[in-house]
């Protein structure tokens, strides 16, 4: 069902980040307050300069990497990793580390089993992001970038959305009309333009932002349907453009009505060894 809303009213839930008397919500606030003056001059001027200034790159890669961890479809995945990880390991006699290990992972923890995860991994993040080939894609056609409660998606041509993967790309909708896209520096120049770079070159392409106008509503309508693949409950629209959510709902990409499985967990054996290998993935 979509209708009229503001934003504030729906994607914020209460002491998300509440445990006990700390909420990390606030700290989370500070990243926020920090990219908010980069974004709006963006949205107002749509230049590209100030994306080579290090430190508003810096502020920016910050606040996407915390944004990608934080997010309610980030804890879902977490949850359902933990739970299948669990009833794997109580399949054995576990050792009283063990079974503290995985009374750990309860949901009772997930709150500070995500923290943690944000504090140990945005670094490494927000490098990643930093690094790539940043293009500001100026939206040219009548169709509206939409946005979710999952606002930073990935899409591979060669199938790996892994960050640091070749060919990776990375999507942050600004708003209806502008969308930061982030690429691997060692194969595009600008989006959707290949073009190998190595060493000194591959320096020069990483601090260049670029912009490229959108006139094919296709490529548009393209990234709309990660932005509604990826959501976990709720996607936004400016101008409620969603016509093309009946056939992503036919065609399985959004499945309303059931939890979605966002883990696979696969056990392999270690041929030398002969132990059991916890795999986990993701689904196709």
């Amino acid at each position: 069902m979509d209708y009229h809303a503001n934003i504030k009213d729906i994607a914020e839930e209460k002491n998300f980040y509440k445990i006990g008397n700390q909420n990390f919500e606030e700290s989370f606030q500070n990243t926020e307050n920090a990219a908010s003056p980069i974004i709006k001059n963006l949205s107002k001027y749509k230049k590209t300069k100030p994306l080579d200034n290090i430190k508003n790159r810096s502020k920016l890669s910050i606040f996407m990497a915390i944004q990608f961890f934080r997010t309610n479809e980030m804890r879902k995945t977490i949850l359902e990793q933990n739970s299948k990880i669990s009833r794997y390991l109580k399949s054995f006699n576990m050792t009283e580390d063990m079974n503290n290990f995985v009374d750990f992972l309860d949901e009772k923890n997930i709150k500070r089993h995500q923290i943690e995860i944000i504090h140990e991994l945005t670094g490494n993040l927000t490098y990643e992001l930093f690094f790539k080939k940043w293009v500001l894609l100026k939206n040219k056609t009548k169709v509206d970038l939409w946005t979710s409660d999952n606002p930073i998606v990935r899409y591979n041509p060669h199938g790996n959305i892994g960050f640091s993967c070749e060919h990776i790309h990375i999507f942050y909708p600004i708003n209806p009309k502008l969308c930061l896209c982030l690429l691997d520096p060692t194969n595009y120049s600008n989006f959707e333009e290949l073009k190998k770079f190595q060493g000194n070159e591959m320096i020069s392409n990483i601090h260049r932002t670029v912009s490229k106008n959108i006139k094919d509503s296709e490529k548009i309508e393209f990234i709309n349907r990660l932005l509604g693949k990826y959501a976990t409950r709720h996607i936004f629209s400016k101008n409620k453009n969603f016509d093309e959510i009946p056939n992503m709902i036919r065609n399985k990409i959004i499945n309303p009505n059931v939890e979605k499985e966002r883990v696979l967990i696969e056990i392999l054996k270690n041929p030398k060894t002969k132990n059991d290998i916890i795999h986990l993935s993701h689904p196709p």
